[in-house]
């Protein structure tokens, strides 16, 4: 399947998404040519290291991108049938919260530390469901916290972030973006700073109401074992551009581009040697003003030639439902 097909439950669409920024050293391309789709109750990983962009492409898509430095330089955007990419003001505050909805990394910067719990869930309601009474908002607010696994959820609206840990403040944040029951969540990296036993409950938390309210998750990561838990399809992303993308078990069966080689030989495994060195992938990611101009990824790659450093690959169907972006992925 090409990635300009079309699926009928398709929720949101970024097609050739490129995202320039205004810095000291000129504009630099930070996304480039991005594209893929999320389907109704699915979930789409992005992956990737530190830097790649995978924060930016979901900034760009929740119209939240740095002003005046960051801007869609070309692409789109589709969500329900419209290119929301060149919405501006009141018509991108209707769709953000409401029917796209973002949860972040750190909750303790997304929630306000001076309000109570109460207050900053009743703002949601505020701006996107103003008919409903301040008493239907205590309801709502008290049956949203129970969803996402909040014991005594009446007695946590009174009280203020830090009073909470830090489990407790990620499953009221998921309370906060599924309080208007969205169409699409975009993830970016929830679990990072939390335990793995946390990180695994809220996991399954996620796909639960997922399973029960049937939204499409754009879940972005830089942890294969999350991915690996929780995705049905992965876009593997590198110094700004998509180089991989397909179903999550192909992925790791039989990765084609060398750096997802890379990066799925480096999990640990208990079939490994004890105490011998984990692979690793030589070299570091080039600096936005200093990639190579053929692919992005040959000053690491172990299989580059010259006609890798000359001319940048295209995202190419390599098998069924499988595209990836390399000059060699036939050879590897």
């Amino acid at each position: 399947m090409s990635h300009s097909e079309k699926h009928s439950d398709e929720t949101l669409r970024v097609n050739n998404l490129q995202v320039n920024f205004q810095t000291d050293e000129g504009e630099l391309c930070v996304l480039n040519n991005v594209s893929f789709s999320v389907r109704k109750g699915q979930t789409l990983g992005i992956v990737g290291e530190s830097g790649c962009g995978k924060s930016v492409t979901s900034l760009a898509i929740m119209g939240l991108l740095p002003q005046p430095h960051g801007r869609i330089v070309e692409g789109e955007v589709i969500f329900d049938g419209e290119d929301i990419s060149r919405f501006q003001g009141k018509a991108i505050r209707a769709i953000r919260g409401n029917r796209i909805a973002m949860i972040f990394q750190e909750p303790m910067t997304a929630l306000s530390p001076i309000k109570t719990i109460a207050k900053q869930m009743f703002e949601v309601y505020e701006l996107h469901a103003p008919e409903l009474s301040k008493e239907q908002w205590k309801q709502e607010a008290i049956a949203m916290l129970g969803k996402a696994g909040i014991p005594d959820p009446e007695r946590i609206l009174g009280l203020y972030p830090f009073a909470l840990s830090g489990g407790m403040r990620q499953r009221v944040m998921i309370a906060m973006a599924l309080a208007c029951k969205p169409d699409v969540l975009i993830c970016d990296e929830p679990t990072t700073a939390l335990d793995v036993t946390i990180q695994a409950q809220l996991l399954e938390l996620m796909q639960s109401l997922q399973k029960e309210m049937g939204m499409a998750i754009l879940f972005i990561t830089h942890d294969l074992g999350v991915i690996a838990q929780i995705c049905d399809e992965v876009a593997v992303m590198y110094a700004g551009e998509i180089i991989e993308q397909t179903d999550v078990y192909s992925l790791f069966e039989s990765p084609r581009h060398p750096y997802t080689h890379g990066l799925v030989s480096s999990i640990p495994s208990l079939r490994n040697t004890p105490k011998t060195k984990l692979n690793i992938i030589e070299g570091q990611v080039p600096a936005l003003h200093e990639m190579p101009s053929g692919c992005r990824f040959s000053n690491r790659c172990p299989h580059s030639d010259d006609n890798c450093t000359q001319r940048a690959p295209q995202l190419e169907s390599a098998a069924t439902n499988h595209l990836v972006a390399c000059h060699k992925y036939k050879v590897l």
